[in-house]
């Protein structure tokens, strides 16, 4: 009887040590899903606005199309999660920025996105904001 006993005391203080420590863990996870809900294009804005004289930004990505990498030699676990490992590329980007009326703060911001995002300068639409207060 004592060696029940002792098996149970023994595998309650298992379980009671394995749900602190998921407990423990489970709010990191969390954390990192709210911070990965900001967009690329959200932190390109954020960082185009930092500059000096752009002022407002607005940021939208064209993606290209999907690019489906074909391998004959697909891992097994691969086929059963359904991983095709797709990729989306980013192949052209449009902003629409208050400053860049200014036609040397336009090369600015074209200048930074090109090296940013590894694109060519001609992917790379920049449009002035439309001024509110003049209407």
């Amino acid at each position: 009887m004592e060696k029940v006993q002792k098996k149970r005391a023994a595998w309650i203080i298992i379980l009671v040590v394995a749900s602190v420590g998921i407990s423990m863990i489970l709010p990191m996870f969390q954390s990192n899903e709210r911070v990965s809900q900001v967009t690329n294009e959200e932190k390109l804005a954020q960082v185009l606005q930092a500059i000096q004289g752009v002022g407002e930004v607005k940021v939208y990505f064209y993606y290209g199309d999907l690019e489906v990498a074909q391998d004959d030699n697909k891992l097994f676990s691969q086929y059963f999660r359904g991983t095709d490992q797709q990729k989306t590329t980013v192949t052209g980007i449009l902003v629409v920025a208050q400053g860049a009326s200014d036609i040397f703060m336009k090369n600015e911001i074209r200048t930074v996105i090109s090296q940013m995002m590894q694109l060519p300068i001609h992917r790379i639409v920049i449009v002035p904001m439309e001024n509110k207060e003049e209407q």
